[in-house]
């Protein structure tokens, strides 16, 4: 089976890396591939590789938005989907996620704070469940896939979402 064929997904954050690295496993704890953040770029960068070190996939974040912006793109550089954050809320955060047309076709909702979420189609159908596991050394979450989803699309999104978080928390920790 390929790196996309799974429901069930455990996304391992290396702790002691010199650049932001996930290792992707199956339940029963086998490496199906990394994501590693580009050390150097303008924007955080992201590349998906498969078992055998294939590229799977990229993800480029926007440096000069007013809201968190992340391009999801497929191996040829062809746009996917493009999620963006909601820039004021009061009630936690609120992400969202839009096909090249700029239509939505995903939301996350959920305890983001806690990394404890949900991704729903945009008629509110459940995609996808997200949760950290507090009792690991390295940051590790669970990634519990429903029915057809797009497995890429939501491994792209729990990266996306995790790297916000960080930065937001990171932030609200110098002030």
């Amino acid at each position: 089976m390929g790196l996309f064929d799974y429901s069930k997904y455990i996304m391992d954050q290396k702790l002691l890396s010199i650049r932001d690295t996930y290792i992707i496993r199956d339940p029963e704890g086998n490496e199906l591939g990394k994501i590693e953040k580009k050390l150097l770029s303008i924007g955080p960068k992201y590349t998906f590789y498969d078992h055998s070190g294939v590229e799977a996939g990229r993800i480029e974040g926007k440096v000069l938005a007013l809201r968190p912006t992340y391009s999801i793109l497929d191996t040829n550089g062809n746009l996917i989907a493009t999620l963006k954050k909601k820039l004021l809320t009061f009630l936690g955060s609120q992400y969202w996620f839009e096909n090249p047309e700029g239509q939505e076709i995903m939301r996350a909702k959920g305890d983001f704070l806690a990394y404890e979420y949900q991704i729903t189609d945009s008629a509110g159908n459940a995609l996808a469940h997200i949760s950290k596991k507090w009792l690991s050394i390295r940051d590790s979450y669970g990634i519990d896939i429903i029915g057809k989803a797009d497995r890429y699309l939501i491994l792209a999104a729990a990266v996306c979402i995790d790297a916000i978080e960080h930065e937001r928390h990171q932030r609200s920790k110098q002030q």
